[in-house]
């Protein structure tokens, strides 16, 4: 099913409304993980690795495009 994603964002991505897909899984080992499901500290650090260049990318995507306006929506957390 994750090989599909790249495809999917790829036909939502608009200028108005870009997408931007990291791949956390690849590189991901199980000795990156504290429990079996959650990253340890290893893992942490991996993931950050892969988060942070997406999202400079994503800053001087929107930087770009200053003639684009974004907005905030608020999200409800349901529990």
């Amino acid at each position: 099913m994750n090989e599909a994603i790249p495809a999917w964002a790829t036909s939502l991505n608009t200028t108005q409304s870009p997408i931007l897909v990291v791949d956390q899984n690849t590189g991901m080992t199980s000795a990156d993980e504290r429990d079996g499901l959650h990253p340890n500290a290893a893992g942490d650090a991996k993931m950050a690795a892969v988060w942070y260049p997406a999202i400079v990318q994503a800053v001087k995507l929107i930087e770009s495009n200053d003639t684009i306006t974004y907005s905030k929506r608020e999200v409800e957390f349901v529990s």
